[in-house]
């Protein structure tokens, strides 16, 4: 058992990414290129709560932990009433000018039926982004509440699109499209869904949202975030075998637990390492200043022996467990199985927390509210940072904030 630690500085976190004003969500769009990962960010400027006008922040790093922000990339004009998530993609490395982004346009009266539409860069530095045509709309005949967030990847010889849904009869889909040239899509059908993969005792939700599909190894690992009711959930991993444009899960594992992390988003570092970076809720400034901030990134790996098989570890670039690090409120604690520690504010707002491991468990408390995360491998890290702890199992994440 440790004795209580005092917890750092209750203000803005050190490594933890936070909008410089304003509401901030879902990460989007990562990409590692000449030297620097460049980042987008669904954004709300001057806002302290969600509002249907998104933007896409933009921001630069070398290490993924120091941030130089830039304009919002992009922003809603007159013919729609906001910028929602997406992805990125660069067909030619060589020419930063190829790249192109797939993000949801919103209109009312349902703007959870989005539409995907195209911006691409107007510089090289990716600084300005000039807005292209509206190239998938939600299939016709295919009786759906929920259409949005896609990203695309490549799949052979040819393009493929996932985009997050929800029929209305409460299956969760994610739904595919094919293309040769990243202009004119051809919808293929579900590539994953409730139907051709339970998720069994794992609550599923009425919509996927954020759809990630990664390879990892001889493996891949289709990542969903769900909703409910429009009431963002849970992620979770499926692991199993894409093929011709099916994903067919052997194994769904839950991600994360709790009300923090949500809207993982899948990039890769430039060691080519695949990596996973998540939006935690409900952290924000006392005073209103700025609402929400990014976990730390994570790298994924399988472990195929196990029950829930993806393991996320802290990314190396994260200062170790121990590590004396010069920024103000930054600790990286490693628990074995039986260790404890009880994480004490030091100001207002006066939310302890506390972290327990034992017999294969961690249980997290913090302002009355418990969470536990079953089936422990280790080591478990604790990492605060100000306002903003995460708790990583080694199979899932906590996230919490000690602001009250």
């Amino acid at each position: 058992m440790s004795a209580p630690d005092e917890i750092g500085s209750p203000l803005r976190p050190a490594l933890h990414f936070t909008a410089p004003d304003g509401w901030l969500n879902d990460p989007l769009g990562l990409t590692w290129r000449d030297g620097r990962y460049e980042l987008f960010y669904q954004a709300l400027p001057g806002a302290d709560a969600w509002n249907p006008r998104c933007r896409w922040g933009h921001a630069t790093s070398t290490d993924l932990l120091t941030w130089t922000h830039h304009p919002i990339a992009l922003e809603p004009g007159e013919d729609e009433l906001g910028c929602w998530s997406g992805g990125l993609v660069v067909p030619d490395p060589a020419s930063a000018l190829s790249a192109t982004i797939y993000y949801t346009s919103v209109n009312e009266p349902n703007m959870d039926l989005g539409a995907v539409r195209v911006a691409r860069p107007a510089d090289e530095a990716w600084q300005q982004w000039d807005k292209g045509n509206v190239v998938v709309t939600p299939p016709p005949g295919v009786d759906l509440r929920v259409f949005r967030d896609p990203v695309v990847l490549r799949d052979g010889d040819r393009w493929r699109m996932l985009v997050g849904a929800g029929y209305r009869d409460g299956t969760p889909a994610v739904l595919t499209f094919v293309s040769n040239d990243l202009e004119d899509w051809t919808y293929d059908g579900v590539l994953a869904s409730t139907w051709t993969s339970p998720t069994g005792q794992l609550p599923s939700g009425e919509a996927w949202e954020c759809p990630q599909l990664l390879q990892v190894g001889d493996r891949h690992v289709l990542v969903v975030s769900t909703c409910r009711d429009g009431s963002t959930q849970d992620v979770l991993a499926g692991v199993g075998t894409f093929a011709d444009g099916r994903m067919r899960v052997d194994r769904w594992q839950r991600l994360t637990h709790g009300t923090g992390h949500y809207a993982a988003m899948q990039f890769v570092d430039d060691d080519g390492q695949p990596c996973l970076l998540f939006w935690i809720r409900e952290i924000a400034d006392p005073d209103g200043a700025w609402t929400g901030a990014l976990s730390v990134p994570y790298r994924l790996s399988l472990d195929s022996a196990a029950a829930d098989p993806v393991r996320l570890t802290p990314h190396p670039t994260v200062p170790p467990p121990g590590a004396d690090d010069p920024r103000a409120g930054v600790r990286h604690i490693a628990l074995a199985d039986g260790d404890a520690v009880h994480l004490t504010p030091t100001g207002p707002p006066h939310l302890a927390v506390d972290v327990r491991y034992e017999r294969g468990t961690v249980i997290v408390t913090s302002n009355g509210t418990q969470t536990m995360v079953p089936e422990v491998p280790g080591p478990v890290h604790v990492l605060v940072d100000g306002p903003v702890i995460e708790v990583c199992t080694g199979t899932a994440l906590v996230g919490l904030t000690t602001n009250g």
